[in-house]
């Protein structure tokens, strides 16, 4: 049979009517499941941008709420008053970082952005322990203080337009451009745009140096941990998060993200089973926990910072953190932070530093950091000849001083070297220090004040 015969024969069978319908159904299944896998791609992106809504919602609570505390942190002066905002400011900076973490931001690097959520909080912090002590602030940790308020109220405006222009439907996030524009119509400016635009606006942000976990000679520091691990997958990610938390208290992990610091992380949001949310970072490599913070504030109070310790400590056991030492503790409302450093042999080592906070309702880990461990830990440190005994280390400090107790510690110094010290604690006129006396040469190498009071045990 010839080609057009074989039509003809097409064309007279479709014409026949149960051909016809046959050929109906068939065209009517396809353009079903066109619009339903089409239905599916719009639930899926709206699925995924409100997501993206709630992050960014998030971020923008949390920046508003920094830029009114730093306005009362600038009037402040009262040291209790200016401490209790410093503890508000650096949990509102963390919860910013971690929603920041989970946007869609894959060509742009929020650099400038990501440190000065970082040293926010810290810089407060740091400026809160002088006043406790009684001395004022100098004009220029003021000033430092304005340049921050400023920075944020100008973050805080651009954050707050770029929220009315996304529930105006004027702002979407990048991935679906393309979808929204061809669906809704008109201009729609992309995330990413805007974010740069915002990054920009730091550009001319100068960091603020101060003696705090965030000061530049530690942000640019080498991790030591991570330098040359293989890197772990996504999926790697959620078990060790998992792990970490407990199975029994997880319900679900999602990569939201990547960490913006030079140790280069997954971001993970956990849903915890009674429905609450917890931010991680996961380091690339290795697969450290670098950071945990769970967004729960306890009503009430009914272990002691002892108990709380017990917790903390059975958390860094359990994840093969050994040999950690408490060193010292704040109380922020009904829950309690606590600092441990790595100790080897008699010394601790207090650039190795593990921060736990512990909730003092029911003993659940809170919060969990340890940039300062992975960044500087070593197994075993070469200690030097200790030519010094306690004795000696004793008749080293002023006379003044009326000594308690001497111990053993590493500390680091401004230019970045470490050096192993007789720690000697004494009280002055019902003031306490330390007094850190290098145990090769009998050289005073630091000096702190000890503020101890029923809130914790601080330093400065």
């Amino acid at each position: 049979m010839k080609i057009k015969d074989k039509f003809n024969d097409f064309k007279s069978r479709l014409s026949d009517r149960h051909m016809y319908s046959i050929v109906l159904v068939v065209m009517a299944i396809i353009a079903g499941f066109g619009i339903y896998q089409y239905k599916r791609s719009i639930d899926f992106r709206d699925k995924v941008e409100n997501g993206y809504r709630r992050a960014f919602t998030e971020l923008v609570h949390y920046v508003n709420n920094l830029d009114s505390t730093l306005t009362k942190a600038v009037v402040a002066n009262s040291p209790t008053q200016l401490s209790s905002l410093a503890v508000d400011l650096w949990r509102q900076a963390a919860f910013a970082q971690a929603n920041l973490g989970q946007l869609p931001i894959s060509n742009t690097e929020l650099d400038n952005t990501a440190k000065f959520l970082s040293q926010v909080g810290d810089y407060t912090y740091s400026l809160s322990k002088k006043a406790e002590s009684g001395q004022p602030l100098s004009k220029q940790e003021v000033d430092g203080l304005l340049e921050l308020q400023q920075h944020s109220a100008s973050l805080n405006e651009r954050l707050v337009q770029m929220e009315s222009e996304m529930f105006a439907g004027v702002l979407r996030f990048g991935e679906f451009k393309g979808i929204t524009s061809k669906i809704g119509g008109g201009d729609v400016e992309t995330f990413e745009n805007s974010m740069t635009q915002v990054e920009d606006g730091f550009s001319e942000y100068a960091s603020l140096i101060y003696d705090g976990p965030f000061s530049e000679h530690i942000r640019d520091r080498q991790p030591r941990m991570t330098e040359g691990v293989p890197e772990i997958s996504e999926d790697d990610a959620k078990a060790k998060i998992t792990d970490f938390i407990g199975a029994d208290r997880v319900a679900s992990v999602e990569v939201t993200g990547e960490g913006n610091s030079n140790i280069t992380t997954y971001a993970c949001t956990v849903t915890t089973q009674d429905n609450r949310q917890i931010f991680t970072e996961v380091t690339r490599n290795g697969g450290y926990v670098l950071l945990m913070l769970d967004e729960r504030q306890p009503e009430e109070a009914q272990l002691s910072v002892e108990d709380a310790a017990l917790a903390a400590r059975d958390l860094l056991m359990s994840n093969g953190f050994e040999s950690m030492h408490e060193s010292y503790y704040q109380k922020e409302g009904n829950a309690v932070l606590i600092n441990y450093a790595y100790k080897q042999d008699d010394f601790v080592i207090y650039t190795d530093l593990i921060k736990v906070k512990v909730a003092l309702d029911n003993g659940d880990i809170l919060g969990f950091e340890s940039q300062g461990y992975i960044t500087n830990h070593l197994d075993r440190r070469a200690i030097p000849a200790v030519v010094l005994d306690e004795t000696e280390a004793r008749g080293k400090v002023a006379p003044s001083i009326d000594v308690s107790t001497v111990n053993r510690a590493m500390i680091p110094l401004d230019d970045g070297k470490e050096v192993f010290c007789f720690e000697v604690k004494g009280t002055v006129n019902d003031k306490n220090f330390l007094v850190y006396v290098n145990v090769e040469n009998g050289n005073e190498e630091k000096i702190l004040i000890l503020l101890e009071d029923e809130n914790g045990t601080l330093t400065i």
